[in-house]
């Protein structure tokens, strides 16, 4: 066993690979395996750098200290922290270092950005953006209009994650019923979410473009340019071209989840249906992407009771 305070820099980068194979194993999300990966690693090559001891409270601290005064967000340097702390419990857990070094260590203080759901123009103007030009006969053009048309509607209905929605497989739609099943949520938490109309349409219009990609004997649902598929990257920039090519400002693809949870509550939608197709478990996170326009629902709820007629 390791002493607490004599675990190098060096000896816990060694257990990096393991403790990511560990994480894996608990079915984290790719995203999260990764951003937790990274925040460890510079944290432990800054130690390195300055024969820090990483188990010590004074060098987490001073790192995160160092983080913010350097100008990194509050978000950040708490996520940063939460990874380093996860890997110290993980240690603890394996019996590598005596006891976690720790407990009680209070994470920065974030103020979740207010993020403004986007209007009903401002929607209408990113799908017309994927309008097939009349005429066009560019089979590749076309079936990027038609999968960023299916995947911004997707979004804005029904407030599904980025990475849930490029993890989508072909067998996980039931256009008939109108149902999507994403498999592997935030925490391992599947879940089953229907559809409109609109939007199985549009899916539908890009599953007849995808039968002549290279890919479309594939499992993926989403494909891309020159025999690609459509992973993160791909996510994150379609849509911000779009944005732009419609004058909408501010624009990135979580938006659309914010927008969603707005247009359900706006709707007369339960906070409880919104949870369940969100993958919410815990009201502070309805709380969090609701809150942009919480006062101008309550008021359009208020005018709708009229308590004040007797």
């Amino acid at each position: 066993m390791t002493h607490l305070i004599g675990m190098s820099a060096t000896d816990a980068i060694d257990r990096l690979s393991d403790w990511q194979t560990a994480l894996r194993a608990e079915i984290k999300a790719p995203g999260t395996v990764t951003l937790y990966a990274d925040g460890v690693t510079r944290y432990l090559r800054w130690c390195a750098e300055r024969d820090q001891l990483p188990m010590s409270r004074a060098a987490l601290n001073l790192w995160i200290a160092g983080l913010l005064d350097a100008g990194a967000a509050p978000g950040t340097a708490r996520i940063r922290q939460l990874a380093v702390r996860r890997f110290a419990a993980w240690l603890t857990a394996g019996g590598e270092i005596p006891a976690d070094p720790f407990p009680g260590v209070k994470a920065p203080r974030v103020e979740p950005p207010l993020v403004e759901p986007l209007t009903d123009d401002e929607l209408r103007a990113l799908v017309k953006t994927c309008t097939v030009p009349e005429g066009s006969t560019a089979a590749v053009e076309t079936l990027h209009h038609r999968r960023d048309e299916a995947i911004i509607r997707l979004m804005f209905e029904t407030a599904i994650r980025s990475g849930e929605v490029v993890d989508l497989q072909l067998d996980d739609l039931d256009l008939l019923g109108r149902l999507i099943t994403i498999r592997r949520g935030k925490g391992g938490r599947g879940r089953i979410v229907p559809i409109g109309q609109a939007t199985t349409e549009a899916l539908l219009a890009y599953l007849g473009e995808r039968e002549e990609h290279p890919l479309a004997g594939t499992a993926d649902l989403w494909l891309g340019s020159r025999g690609k598929r459509f992973g993160r990257e791909g996510l994150a920039r379609s849509p911000r071209r779009r944005a732009k090519r419609a004058g909408v400002h501010g624009f990135r693809p979580h938006r659309l989840r914010h927008t969603a949870a707005h247009r359900w509550l706006a709707a007369g939608g339960s906070e409880s249906g919104l949870m369940a197709i969100a993958g919410w478990t815990r009201t502070d996170m309805l709380v969090r992407y609701t809150r942009a326009r919480a006062s101008e629902r309550a008021a359009a709820e208020a005018r709708r009771l009229d308590l004040g007629a007797l």
